[in-house]
């Protein structure tokens, strides 16, 4: 079965007094998800998570990782690993076979608040309270990582690498 690389980005606002997640409606599969889409044959994972946010929503983000840090290396150029990475099969349509994601799974903090979103593939688009979040239509696998992000926040895990200016 055919397996194409996407890549997706779960985008907190730490800006506010409880921590939001932005969160799309799609209309193709009519759920809550987060901002994300095919990995183009020009671009590396990172810079496909970075451009499918600002076409989804307009913000610039930020990555960060409660897993990884920073590696330097002076022969090649270190790019963050997803945060998860996951294959999800994505059902037959009448536009398409049945098909693999292999998902690149990033987490960032907004620069800002105000988003637009792109209406070809979204029905609507809202910053939700990150508790409130795992009660909408979401699918399981996000549902999982938004509890665990819930965890990693009210423990006050350390944040091992913030994407620099």
């Amino acid at each position: 079965m055919l397996k194409q690389f996407t890549t997706s980005v779960f985008i907190i606002n730490k800006y506010e007094n409880d921590l939001k997640i932005l969160l799309i409606n799609h209309k193709k599969f009519n759920r809550w998800m987060v901002p994300g889409g095919h990995i183009e044959s020009f671009e590396n994972q990172i810079e496909g998570v970075i451009r499918e946010a600002k076409e989804e929503t307009g913000l610039n983000i930020k990555l960060f990782s409660f897993l990884h840090k920073e590696k330097k290396v002076e022969d090649s150029e270190w790019l963050l690993p997803p945060e998860f990475f996951y294959q999800q099969l994505i059902p037959a349509s009448n536009k398409e076979d049945a098909h693999y994601h292999l998902d690149f799974a990033y987490l960032s903090f907004a620069h800002e608040t105000e988003f637009i979103f792109n209406t070809k593939e979204t029905k609507d688009i809202m910053w939700v309270n990150l508790n409130d979040s795992i009660n909408l239509n979401l699918f399981e696998g996000t549902r999982i990582i938004i509890k665990e992000l819930i965890t990693k926040f009210n423990n006050n895990e350390k944040i091992l690498y913030e994407q620099k200016e």
